[in-house]
């Protein structure tokens, strides 16, 4: 239910002060919207100055413990939780920032469609969640780019014979962790004898029903009964020389610079739904985008080139907040709170 808030916006705590947490406070300050109060892990950013850590000057905004924060003296509206992609690693932020009152939006991947992923961890939320009369939902790139991009191109259609969904992704960030996470400088033999530890070959990259889940969604929210989905990661080896930033230098031909997600998804209906998705080191002459295609009547195709994916994720937790605000306690799908829009006024300069 409404909140109150003050002329300026929404009062808002953010929750994980990352290249995210940033991102949102420098989007946040053009948009004039006032952050209350930063928390974060225990560690060096402790006691930092929020504005200073986003390099926009100091705002006089410390980042907090987030075990020890007092939150219910700070009259805030919502919680921004920039941390995991998991529920139940989040859960305990979650419960806090409910249990004082506050809405909550995560960026975190389980959050867009909680009940697929973690049952028992949804439940728990959605319960203190309508106790507290709050509402918790999940969003951020996938929003409007594969979410609501795939709900819209259905719009016009009559017949739907068949869904498909494709995307590539750029991995070439300058952090070790994306090297683990994509298999990057792997032989391809190396790769797969990381995926044969587990069934499916999916969960040692936590790949398990990721990606799977943007069709299921989509189909979903259209109405149509998913009755099953198979899903298979392989690897994406390199033609060329590839630069790596986050091992510094060249990955030569015939080694892995990411990987591809393949799922097939079934309804009661009979309408398919088919997903390809790649997280790789572009070249620089390619663009991250997406794909949505319909086969039916009449057909229609839909491309998004993406052109700053961490400030298109923290641009849509921002946008997204007067309609968590605004929706019904409990857990609320982005696909029940319409399509992505911006909130006027709009700043015409950063």
């Amino acid at each position: 239910m409404t909140s109150p808030s003050t002329p300026a916006g929404p009062r808002i705590i953010v929750c994980g002060v990352g290249n995210y947490g940033q991102e949102f406070t420098r989007l946040a300050r053009i948009k004039g919207w006032p952050i209350v109060a930063a928390i974060n892990r225990a560690g060096a950013k402790i006691g930092r100055d929020l504005g200073d850590l986003a390099g926009v000057g100091s705002n006089g905004i410390l980042v907090q413990d987030c075990a020890i924060a007092d939150l219910a003296s700070l009259g805030a509206d919502i919680g921004v939780v920039f941390t995991t992609d998991s529920l139940a690693e989040n859960l305990p932020v979650y419960e806090r920032l409910l249990a004082n009152g506050l809405n909550v939006i995560c960026h975190g991947v389980q959050a867009y469609y909680p009940w697929r992923y973690d049952p028992e961890t949804s439940a728990r939320i959605d319960a203190l969640a309508k106790e507290n009369r709050k509402t918790f939902s999940g969003t951020g790139i996938w929003d409007m780019s594969r979410i609501w991009a795939g709900i819209l191109l259905a719009g016009p259609s009559v017949v739907i014979k068949s869904f498909y969904h494709e995307s590539v992704t750029q991995v070439n960030y300058p952090h070790p962790s994306v090297i683990e996470r994509c298999g990057l400088d792997l032989t391809p033999a190396e790769y797969m004898a990381r995926r044969a530890r587990t069934p499916g070959g999916v969960q040692d990259y936590g790949l398990a029903g990721l990606y799977q889940s943007i069709p299921e969604h989509v189909l979903t929210a259209l109405g149509l009964h998913v009755s099953h989905g198979e899903e298979v990661v392989e690897p994406i080896i390199s033609a060329d020389p590839v630069y790596c930033k986050a091992l510094q230098r060249d990955i030569e031909p015939g080694r892995v610079v990411g990987w591809r997600y393949r799922s097939m998804i079934a309804t009661h209906e009979g309408i398919p739904a088919e997903a390809r998705v790649e997280m790789r080191l572009l070249r620089d002459d390619e663009k991250e985008h997406m794909i949505w295609e319909i086969d039916g009547t009449p057909g229609n195709r839909l491309v998004i080139e993406r052109k700053d994916s961490i400030a298109a994720s923290a641009a849509s937790v921002l946008n997204r907040i007067p309609d968590v605000i605004a929706a019904e306690p409990g857990i609320r799908l982005l696909s029940e709170l319409g399509p992505l829009r911006p909130h006027f006024p709009l700043s015409a300069t950063e």
